[in-house]
Protein backbone atom coordinates (compact mmCIF):
# COMPACT_ATOMS: atom_id res chain seq x y z
CA UNK A 1 0.00 0.00 0.00
CA UNK A 2 0.99 3.69 -0.90
CA UNK A 3 0.81 6.56 1.09
CA UNK A 4 0.77 10.26 0.98
CA UNK A 5 0.97 13.04 3.23
CA UNK A 6 -1.79 14.60 1.40
CA UNK A 7 -4.87 13.04 -0.80
CA UNK A 8 -7.26 15.38 -2.52
CA UNK A 9 -10.31 13.58 -3.88
CA UNK A 10 -11.32 15.69 -6.59
CA UNK A 11 -9.16 16.97 -9.37
CA UNK A 12 -11.86 19.81 -10.20
CA UNK A 13 -10.88 23.50 -9.26
CA UNK A 14 -11.18 23.31 -5.46
CA UNK A 15 -8.80 20.14 -5.43
CA UNK A 16 -6.39 21.59 -7.70
CA UNK A 17 -6.13 24.96 -6.43
CA UNK A 18 -5.84 23.62 -2.61
CA UNK A 19 -2.61 21.60 -4.21
CA UNK A 20 -1.50 24.40 -5.64
CA UNK A 21 -1.74 26.26 -2.70
CA UNK A 22 -0.10 23.94 -0.65
CA UNK A 23 2.98 23.96 -2.77
CA UNK A 24 2.80 27.87 -2.43
CA UNK A 25 3.20 28.01 1.08
CA UNK A 26 6.08 25.71 1.05
CA UNK A 27 4.40 22.33 1.86
CA UNK A 28 6.97 19.96 0.80
CA UNK A 29 4.78 16.36 0.94
CA UNK A 30 3.85 14.10 -0.92
CA UNK A 31 0.20 15.61 -2.45
CA UNK A 32 -2.28 13.19 -4.88
CA UNK A 33 -5.22 14.46 -6.77
CA UNK A 34 -7.46 11.49 -7.72
CA UNK A 35 -10.40 12.22 -10.18
CA UNK A 36 -12.76 10.20 -12.01
CA UNK A 37 -12.21 12.47 -15.32
CA UNK A 38 -9.48 11.45 -17.56
CA UNK A 39 -8.61 15.47 -18.27
CA UNK A 40 -6.13 17.24 -16.56
CA UNK A 41 -7.86 20.12 -14.06
CA UNK A 42 -9.50 22.32 -16.14
CA UNK A 43 -12.00 25.88 -16.41
CA UNK A 44 -15.43 24.94 -16.29
CA UNK A 45 -17.78 28.50 -16.76
CA UNK A 46 -16.40 27.81 -20.81
CA UNK A 47 -18.81 24.66 -21.30
CA UNK A 48 -21.52 26.56 -21.62
CA UNK A 49 -20.32 29.43 -23.75
CA UNK A 50 -17.31 29.84 -25.53
CA UNK A 51 -16.47 25.62 -25.56
CA UNK A 52 -20.14 25.10 -26.70
CA UNK A 53 -19.71 27.61 -29.59
CA UNK A 54 -16.40 26.26 -30.70
CA UNK A 55 -14.33 29.84 -29.96
CA UNK A 56 -12.32 27.26 -27.27
CA UNK A 57 -11.20 23.77 -27.80
CA UNK A 58 -10.47 21.62 -24.92
CA UNK A 59 -6.75 22.08 -25.06
CA UNK A 60 -7.20 25.95 -24.04
CA UNK A 61 -9.43 24.82 -21.23
CA UNK A 62 -6.88 23.66 -18.95
CA UNK A 63 -5.85 25.24 -15.93
CA UNK A 64 -2.67 24.95 -16.00
CA UNK A 65 0.24 25.18 -18.78
CA UNK A 66 1.48 21.76 -19.85
CA UNK A 67 4.02 20.67 -17.28
CA UNK A 68 3.03 22.75 -14.26
CA UNK A 69 1.96 20.16 -12.05
CA UNK A 70 4.55 17.64 -13.01
CA UNK A 71 7.00 20.53 -11.96
CA UNK A 72 5.09 21.21 -8.55
CA UNK A 73 5.54 18.07 -8.01
CA UNK A 74 1.52 17.06 -7.23
CA UNK A 75 0.20 13.96 -8.31
CA UNK A 76 -2.59 12.76 -10.02
CA UNK A 77 -4.43 9.80 -10.30
CA UNK A 78 -6.66 10.66 -13.84
CA UNK A 79 -9.43 8.48 -14.19
CA UNK A 80 -9.52 7.02 -11.16
CA UNK A 81 -12.59 6.48 -8.79
CA UNK A 82 -12.21 6.42 -4.86
CA UNK A 83 -14.77 4.18 -4.29
CA UNK A 84 -13.97 3.64 -0.74
CA UNK A 85 -12.45 5.71 2.44
CA UNK A 86 -11.47 4.39 5.88
CA UNK A 87 -11.53 7.33 8.23
CA UNK A 88 -10.42 5.75 11.10
CA UNK A 89 -7.49 3.52 9.31
CA UNK A 90 -6.42 6.38 6.97
CA UNK A 91 -6.68 4.16 3.88
CA UNK A 92 -8.81 5.22 0.77
CA UNK A 93 -9.21 3.03 -2.08
CA UNK A 94 -8.26 4.88 -5.44
CA UNK A 95 -9.34 2.98 -8.69
CA UNK A 96 -8.39 -0.72 -7.45
CA UNK A 97 -5.31 0.58 -5.07
CA UNK A 98 -5.20 1.21 -1.55
CA UNK A 99 -3.18 4.61 -0.41
CA UNK A 100 -2.92 5.65 3.47
CA UNK A 101 -3.23 9.47 3.69
CA UNK A 102 -2.21 11.76 6.68
CA UNK A 103 -4.58 14.69 5.44
CA UNK A 104 -7.62 14.47 3.15
CA UNK A 105 -9.67 16.85 1.61
CA UNK A 106 -12.98 15.86 -0.18
CA UNK A 107 -13.14 18.13 -3.28
CA UNK A 108 -15.73 16.22 -4.78
CA UNK A 109 -18.04 18.63 -6.58
CA UNK A 110 -21.63 18.24 -7.76
CA UNK A 111 -23.18 16.60 -10.12
CA UNK A 112 -25.85 17.60 -12.64
CA UNK A 113 -29.19 16.98 -10.93
CA UNK A 114 -31.27 14.64 -12.27
CA UNK A 115 -35.20 14.59 -13.48
CA UNK A 116 -37.62 11.53 -12.71
CA UNK A 117 -39.27 10.60 -16.00
CA UNK A 118 -36.07 11.84 -18.09
CA UNK A 119 -34.04 8.78 -18.53
CA UNK A 120 -31.05 8.35 -20.46
CA UNK A 121 -31.75 8.48 -24.11
CA UNK A 122 -29.98 10.12 -26.93
CA UNK A 123 -30.38 13.61 -27.47
CA UNK A 124 -30.85 14.31 -23.95
CA UNK A 125 -28.05 15.88 -21.83
CA UNK A 126 -26.78 16.99 -18.98
CA UNK A 127 -24.00 19.72 -18.16
CA UNK A 128 -20.95 19.32 -15.95
CA UNK A 129 -18.34 18.04 -17.56
CA UNK A 130 -15.97 18.26 -20.73
CA UNK A 131 -17.43 14.89 -21.71
CA UNK A 132 -20.88 16.18 -21.44
CA UNK A 133 -20.03 19.42 -23.19
CA UNK A 134 -18.49 17.27 -26.12
CA UNK A 135 -21.84 15.27 -26.45
CA UNK A 136 -24.21 18.58 -26.22
CA UNK A 137 -21.89 20.28 -28.93
CA UNK A 138 -22.40 17.44 -31.12
CA UNK A 139 -26.10 17.91 -31.42
CA UNK A 140 -26.39 21.65 -31.69
CA UNK A 141 -26.24 22.99 -35.56
CA UNK A 142 -28.21 25.05 -37.54
CA UNK A 143 -31.79 24.66 -37.68
CA UNK A 144 -31.85 22.11 -35.17
CA UNK A 145 -34.99 22.51 -31.99
CA UNK A 146 -33.64 22.09 -28.72
CA UNK A 147 -35.72 22.68 -25.70
CA UNK A 148 -33.91 23.64 -22.33
CA UNK A 149 -35.15 22.64 -18.98
CA UNK A 150 -34.70 25.27 -16.22
CA UNK A 151 -34.12 28.32 -16.89
CA UNK A 152 -31.51 28.77 -14.51
CA UNK A 153 -27.67 29.99 -15.59
CA UNK A 154 -26.62 27.00 -17.25
CA UNK A 155 -30.05 26.60 -19.15
CA UNK A 156 -29.78 30.23 -19.98
CA UNK A 157 -26.47 30.22 -20.85
CA UNK A 158 -26.51 27.11 -23.08
CA UNK A 159 -30.07 28.70 -24.66
CA UNK A 160 -27.97 31.45 -25.39
CA UNK A 161 -25.32 29.75 -27.32
CA UNK A 162 -27.34 27.58 -28.83
CA UNK A 163 -29.50 30.21 -30.50
CA UNK A 164 -26.34 32.51 -31.72
CA UNK A 165 -25.52 29.14 -33.65
CA UNK A 166 -28.77 29.44 -35.09
CA UNK A 167 -30.95 27.15 -33.32
CA UNK A 168 -34.16 27.30 -32.92
CA UNK A 169 -34.49 27.36 -28.82
CA UNK A 170 -37.38 27.19 -26.25
CA UNK A 171 -36.71 27.30 -22.31
CA UNK A 172 -39.33 25.29 -19.78
CA UNK A 173 -39.15 26.98 -15.98
CA UNK A 174 -41.96 25.73 -13.73
CA UNK A 175 -41.35 29.07 -11.58
CA UNK A 176 -43.15 32.43 -12.63
CA UNK A 177 -39.95 34.29 -13.42
CA UNK A 178 -36.38 33.01 -14.31
CA UNK A 179 -33.70 33.26 -11.76
CA UNK A 180 -36.18 34.69 -8.64
CA UNK A 181 -35.09 32.56 -5.76
CA UNK A 182 -31.44 34.18 -6.44
CA UNK A 183 -31.72 37.57 -8.36
CA UNK A 184 -35.49 38.40 -6.98
CA UNK A 185 -38.60 38.97 -8.70
CA UNK A 186 -37.64 42.86 -10.40
CA UNK A 187 -34.06 41.20 -11.99
CA UNK A 188 -35.99 38.27 -12.65
CA UNK A 189 -38.57 39.92 -14.88
CA UNK A 190 -35.43 42.11 -16.68
CA UNK A 191 -34.31 38.73 -17.61
CA UNK A 192 -37.01 37.22 -18.79
CA UNK A 193 -38.07 39.81 -20.94
CA UNK A 194 -34.28 39.89 -22.36
CA UNK A 195 -34.83 36.57 -22.84
CA UNK A 196 -37.95 36.95 -25.25
CA UNK A 197 -36.28 39.73 -26.75
CA UNK A 198 -33.81 37.87 -28.24
CA UNK A 199 -36.06 35.04 -30.25
CA UNK A 200 -36.13 32.55 -27.15
CA UNK A 201 -39.65 30.93 -26.47
CA UNK A 202 -39.57 31.07 -22.82
CA UNK A 203 -42.44 29.07 -20.89
CA UNK A 204 -42.58 30.15 -17.07
CA UNK A 205 -44.49 28.20 -14.70
CA UNK A 206 -45.02 25.31 -16.51
CA UNK A 207 -43.76 21.87 -15.59
CA UNK A 208 -42.42 19.07 -17.90
CA UNK A 209 -44.30 15.84 -18.10
CA UNK A 210 -42.12 13.26 -20.27
CA UNK A 211 -39.64 12.97 -22.80
CA UNK A 212 -40.92 11.33 -25.94
CA UNK A 213 -38.75 9.04 -27.72
CA UNK A 214 -38.49 7.78 -30.80
CA UNK A 215 -35.86 4.80 -31.96
CA UNK A 216 -34.45 5.41 -28.29
CA UNK A 217 -33.84 9.49 -29.58
CA UNK A 218 -35.63 12.29 -28.22
CA UNK A 219 -38.40 13.85 -30.52
CA UNK A 220 -40.55 15.78 -28.16
CA UNK A 221 -41.00 17.11 -24.48
CA UNK A 222 -44.23 16.63 -23.44
CA UNK A 223 -45.79 19.66 -20.74
CA UNK A 224 -48.04 19.11 -17.74
CA UNK A 225 -51.10 20.57 -19.76
CA UNK A 226 -50.29 17.25 -22.37
CA UNK A 227 -48.83 19.94 -25.11
CA UNK A 228 -46.23 18.15 -27.11
CA UNK A 229 -43.25 20.66 -27.94
CA UNK A 230 -41.31 18.92 -30.93
CA UNK A 231 -37.28 18.97 -30.66
CA UNK A 232 -33.79 18.01 -32.19
CA UNK A 233 -32.42 17.59 -28.56
CA UNK A 234 -32.98 18.16 -24.79
CA UNK A 235 -30.42 19.74 -22.23
CA UNK A 236 -31.25 19.52 -18.56
CA UNK A 237 -30.19 22.42 -16.25
CA UNK A 238 -31.69 21.99 -12.68
CA UNK A 239 -29.07 22.39 -10.50
CA UNK A 240 -26.55 20.26 -9.23
CA UNK A 241 -26.18 17.45 -6.02
CA UNK A 242 -23.15 17.52 -3.77
CA UNK A 243 -21.24 14.28 -4.43
CA UNK A 244 -21.24 13.08 -0.95
CA UNK A 245 -22.79 10.02 -0.75
CA UNK A 246 -19.93 7.73 -0.10
CA UNK A 247 -21.52 5.34 2.32
CA UNK A 248 -18.16 5.17 3.69
CA UNK A 249 -18.48 9.13 4.96
CA UNK A 250 -21.34 8.77 6.51
CA UNK A 251 -20.24 9.41 9.58
CA UNK A 252 -19.06 13.09 8.33
CA UNK A 253 -21.67 15.34 9.65
CA UNK A 254 -23.91 16.68 6.42
CA UNK A 255 -26.18 19.77 5.76
CA UNK A 256 -29.61 19.35 4.65
CA UNK A 257 -28.89 20.10 1.04
CA UNK A 258 -25.96 16.96 1.37
CA UNK A 259 -23.01 18.73 1.32
CA UNK A 260 -20.50 18.38 3.97
CA UNK A 261 -20.26 20.73 7.33
CA UNK A 262 -17.26 22.26 8.00
CA UNK A 263 -15.79 25.06 9.74
CA UNK A 264 -14.43 28.71 8.28
CA UNK A 265 -11.41 27.32 7.10
CA UNK A 266 -12.51 23.72 5.61
CA UNK A 267 -12.15 21.36 8.63
CA UNK A 268 -15.02 18.77 9.08
CA UNK A 269 -15.59 17.20 12.72
CA UNK A 270 -13.21 14.15 11.73
CA UNK A 271 -9.40 14.67 12.48
CA UNK A 272 -7.37 16.18 9.29
CA UNK A 273 -10.14 15.48 7.16
CA UNK A 274 -11.46 19.07 4.85
CA UNK A 275 -13.61 19.89 2.54
CA UNK A 276 -13.88 22.15 -0.04
CA UNK A 277 -16.09 23.20 -3.24
CA UNK A 278 -19.13 22.66 -4.57
CA UNK A 279 -19.56 19.51 -1.74
CA UNK A 280 -18.62 21.31 1.11
CA UNK A 281 -21.48 23.92 3.54
CA UNK A 282 -18.54 25.73 5.46
CA UNK A 283 -19.77 27.94 8.54
CA UNK A 284 -19.89 31.57 7.44
CA UNK A 285 -19.92 34.25 10.09
CA UNK A 286 -21.30 36.54 8.72
CA UNK A 287 -24.39 34.96 7.86
CA UNK A 288 -24.37 33.05 11.51
CA UNK A 289 -25.10 29.80 9.20
CA UNK A 290 -23.45 27.01 6.82
CA UNK A 291 -23.76 27.81 3.36
CA UNK A 292 -22.97 25.76 -0.02
CA UNK A 293 -21.62 27.66 -2.48
CA UNK A 294 -21.38 27.09 -6.45
CA UNK A 295 -19.46 29.54 -7.56
CA UNK A 296 -15.83 29.34 -9.52
CA UNK A 297 -14.71 32.27 -6.97
CA UNK A 298 -15.99 30.45 -3.96
CA UNK A 299 -14.50 27.41 -4.51
CA UNK A 300 -11.20 28.67 -5.15
CA UNK A 301 -10.88 30.65 -1.93
CA UNK A 302 -12.08 27.85 0.45
CA UNK A 303 -9.29 25.61 -1.44
CA UNK A 304 -7.02 28.11 -0.44
CA UNK A 305 -8.58 28.14 3.34
CA UNK A 306 -8.35 24.68 3.13
CA UNK A 307 -4.65 24.78 2.52
CA UNK A 308 -3.92 26.93 4.77
CA UNK A 309 -5.39 25.08 7.44
CA UNK A 310 -3.05 21.73 6.71
CA UNK A 311 0.03 23.56 6.89
CA UNK A 312 -1.30 25.03 10.71
CA UNK A 313 -1.99 28.42 9.59
CA UNK A 314 -5.99 30.48 9.82
CA UNK A 315 -7.17 32.18 6.60
CA UNK A 316 -10.41 31.70 6.90
CA UNK A 317 -12.70 32.65 3.62
CA UNK A 318 -14.87 35.51 4.72
CA UNK A 319 -15.12 36.81 1.20
CA UNK A 320 -18.42 38.14 -0.50
CA UNK A 321 -20.13 35.58 -2.35
CA UNK A 322 -19.52 36.64 -5.89
CA UNK A 323 -20.22 34.98 -9.41
CA UNK A 324 -21.38 36.02 -12.95
CA UNK A 325 -23.00 34.78 -16.13
CA UNK A 326 -22.77 35.68 -19.58
CA UNK A 327 -25.75 35.16 -21.56
CA UNK A 328 -28.18 37.23 -24.29
CA UNK A 329 -25.21 40.14 -24.58
CA UNK A 330 -25.44 40.56 -21.19
CA UNK A 331 -22.78 40.13 -18.27
CA UNK A 332 -24.86 39.50 -14.87
CA UNK A 333 -23.17 39.85 -11.73
CA UNK A 334 -23.90 39.21 -8.00
CA UNK A 335 -21.75 40.43 -4.95
CA UNK A 336 -23.13 39.20 -1.70
CA UNK A 337 -25.81 37.32 -0.21
CA UNK A 338 -29.80 38.46 -1.90
CA UNK A 339 -31.97 35.45 -0.81
CA UNK A 340 -34.03 36.12 -3.46
CA UNK A 341 -35.13 39.31 -2.13
CA UNK A 342 -33.78 42.19 -4.20
CA UNK A 343 -36.02 44.71 -3.33
CA UNK A 344 -33.70 47.78 -4.42
CA UNK A 345 -33.24 50.68 -1.71
CA UNK A 346 -32.22 52.20 -4.48
CA UNK A 347 -31.82 51.42 -8.49
CA UNK A 348 -29.70 53.51 -11.24
CA UNK A 349 -28.77 53.02 -14.61
CA UNK A 350 -25.12 53.41 -15.29
CA UNK A 351 -22.87 52.96 -18.27
CA UNK A 352 -22.44 49.13 -16.51
CA UNK A 353 -26.04 48.42 -16.90
CA UNK A 354 -28.85 48.30 -13.99
CA UNK A 355 -27.98 47.87 -10.42
CA UNK A 356 -29.93 46.49 -7.27
CA UNK A 357 -29.35 46.40 -3.59
CA UNK A 358 -30.88 44.44 -1.03
CA UNK A 359 -32.45 46.58 2.14
CA UNK A 360 -29.50 45.11 3.69
CA UNK A 361 -27.12 47.18 1.10
CA UNK A 362 -25.14 43.11 1.12
CA UNK A 363 -26.22 41.99 -2.37
CA UNK A 364 -25.66 43.95 -5.86
CA UNK A 365 -26.74 43.16 -9.31
CA UNK A 366 -25.34 44.40 -12.32
CA UNK A 367 -26.22 43.66 -16.03
CA UNK A 368 -23.52 44.75 -18.84
CA UNK A 369 -22.11 44.00 -22.31
CA UNK A 370 -19.43 41.62 -21.88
Amino acid sequence: MGAVDVLIVGAGLAGARCAETLRALGFDGTILVAGGEPHPPYERPALSKEFLAGSRTAGSLAQRPDGFWEGEAIAFARGKTVTDIDLDARVAIVGARPVGWRHLVLATGARARRLPGVPEMSGVHHLRTLDDAHALRGDLWPGARLVVIGAGFVGAEVASTAHALGLDVAMIEDAPIPLGRVLGPEVGGRVAARIRAQGIELRLGTRLARVVDRGGRVRAVELADGELLACDAVLVGVGAVPNADLPSLSALARAEDGGFLTDACGRTAHPDVFACGDVASAWRPELGRHARREHWTAAAAAARSVANAIVGAERPDHSESFFWSDQFGWRLQMVGESGGTCPPRSARTTPRGSWCATATGRAGFAAASP
